[in-house]
């Protein structure tokens, strides 16, 4: 099998509803879809999740110009070629990762499903029969974060992560009426996504979330405070997770090198790809350090991917957040993922495990279709929908 082509089409999917964190507001997630097809016409699909530095459907041109042609001809079982190709090609920024993430995701869907096997076994195979998930709550008043904390809880989740910003008085009252509510059997986790500077600030807060047993204090600091973060942990009497600080193997080694955090989210997308992700999980459990999976969120293609690397990571011992689809109102794939009771349940099927919806993806991408390869993945009742009605006679 050989890589025939590949392109990257730019999607833009709305989330059930509006979601706030140190951010900002994510209201659709625009997103790449990559569509690679092998020579003998099977198809392979990676996803750009990107929501910062950019958006993931602002690199479908990085794959369409620079990965693309690296990869035609090419073995799918080939990644560790492609991303020695792809770091030559992409040395000016780290946020090209998620390009070649999801480049590296469709090749290994597409080997998997020459091989008859899901990506989970190509990574090292099946470690864990599901994987607890924890869902996040938006930056919102502390009664809208309580009635949706009692659906998630009625949904059988068990992990609750409370997003912070600014107003920290808010965080507080919000983890301090959850605990009051749903008592110890909720498992709490606060994500600050970078909100706090200096150090001090955080462990202020720190020392005022330790009442109520945090699981976990998510990225406190600015990316690039590795300093801080390992001044924070020593101080801290709460577990602090790192997520922004950590894209690449090398960011991972300079945290843990730095003792900058108990526990590292790893992300796909920032990794630069399932393989990449897996090498960071086992740079982390060596370290002792604890290991989670973290989401953008990711469409149906990224979740899934995220999936695979969490069931093939033996050393995964915290919550993980691989319930992207599921804040989406819509998806460009039918997917085989299963939620049960607050665990996710292994993919089914050859490689991901998730077909493309040719109509979802003509009513979601946002560019021009129907030049070159974009035709190929077009169905007749797209091409019925997005078709201009006839002029009026004169």
């Amino acid at each position: 099998m050989r890589i025939a082509r590949l392109e990257a089409v730019p999607v833009s999917v709305p989330l059930h509803e509006p979601f706030t964190s140190a951010l900002g507001v994510q209201a659709t997630s625009d997103y790449g879809i990559v569509i690679a097809e092998a020579d003998d016409g099977t198809i392979g699909l990676g996803e750009i999740s990107l929501i910062w530095h950019g958006s993931g459907a602002s690199l479908c041109d990085t794959v369409n110009g620079l990965l693309a042609p690296a990869v035609v001809g090419a073995d799918p079982f080939g990644t560790t070629r492609f991303q020695e190709t792809a770091a030559r090609l992409l040395a000016f920024g780290r946020h090209s990762l998620a390009a070649v993430a999801a480049v590296e995701t469709a090749m290994l869907d597409l080997a998997g499903k020459a091989a008859g096997r899901p990506v989970y076994d190509l990574l090292g195979g099946r470690a864990r029969e599901r994987v607890p998930l924890s869902m996040s709550l938006p930056i919102a008043p502390v009664e809208e974060v309580l009635d949706r904390a009692r659906r998630l809880v009625g949904e059988g989740f068990t992990t609750l992560k409370v997003k912070g910003g600014g107003d920290h008085e808010r965080l507080v009252e919000a983890v301090a009426r959850l605990r009051a509510e749903f008592g110890d059997g909720l498992g709490i986790r606060v994500d600050l996504n970078m909100a706090c500077r200096p150090a001090k600030e955080a462990l202020r807060l720190v020392r005022r979330l330790e009442p109520y047993g945090v699981l976990s204090v998510e990225q406190p600091l600015p990316a690039d405070d590795v300093d801080g973060m390992a001044e924070l942990r020593a101080a801290s009497g709460l577990p602090i997770m790192a997520d922004e600080s950590v894209w690449s193997a090398a960011d991972a080694w300079r945290v843990l090198r730095a003792g900058a955090a108990d526990i590292v989210n790893v992300y796909v997308p920032e990794a630069g790809g399932p393989v990449q992700a897996r090498r960071i999980a086992d740079m982390c459990a060596a370290a002792g350090a604890g290991v989670a999976v973290g989401s953008m969120p990711e469409l149906g293609i990224g979740t899934a991917a995220a999936a695979h690397v969490a069931f093939s990571s033996p050393r995964l011992d915290q919550p993980s957040d691989v319930a992207g689809h599921l804040y989406h109102a819509g998806d460009v794939v039918r997917t085989g993922l299963e939620v049960r009771d607050g665990f996710l349940l292994p993919p089914t099927g050859p490689g991901l495990g998730v077909e493309l919806d040719h109509d979802a993806l003509a009513e979601y991408r946002t560019d021009t279709p129907g030049r070159g390869v974009r035709g190929a993945y077009r169905s007749e009742a797209a091409d019925r929908r997005t078709a201009r009605p006839a002029a009026p006679a004169p």
